[in-house]
């Protein structure tokens, strides 16, 4: 139940990375510049602790600490997985360009982000107290 819950989860996380991602290029850029990449990284934190806070609640679940680091273990695997599949095989970057996302010099907090999602079950567990 814990991680086809979490895969679910997931899967709602990744509808709301790809429509935080649009909305940081197609308005978030225009607006803010170089500010946009680690507002975008602020907001997709928002929206992920969202997706798990409902999912929690939903099932009504209280996790272990072991569950909660598998978990997010599960999350950040699927993630980082699914970062440089989708960026090779489907826009084609190469793996560079893919590793460029991890660089917090040029203001992307991506990799912040992924620590964060690491530790987002336990965070929300906490929240639910």
């Amino acid at each position: 139940m814990l991680y086809e819950a979490g895969f679910i989860a997931w899967l709602g996380m990744l509808v709301c990375a790809i429509l935080n991602g649009l909305l940081r290029e197609q308005l978030l850029q225009k607006v803010a510049g170089k500010a946009a990449l680690p507002l975008s990284s602020f907001s997709g934190a928002v929206l992920f602790t969202l997706v798990a806070y409902i999912m929690f609640c939903w099932l009504n679940v209280s996790y272990s600490v072991q569950e909660n680091l598998f978990l997010g273990l599960f999350w950040f695997f699927l993630t980082i997985l699914f970062e440089c599949a989708f960026g090779r095989w489907v826009l084609k970057k190469t793996w560079r360009q893919i590793a460029g996302a991890y660089d917090i010099r040029t203001g992307n907090l991506w990799s912040l982000l992924l620590l964060y999602i690491l530790a987002l079950p336990y965070v929300v567990s906490k929240l639910l107290l």
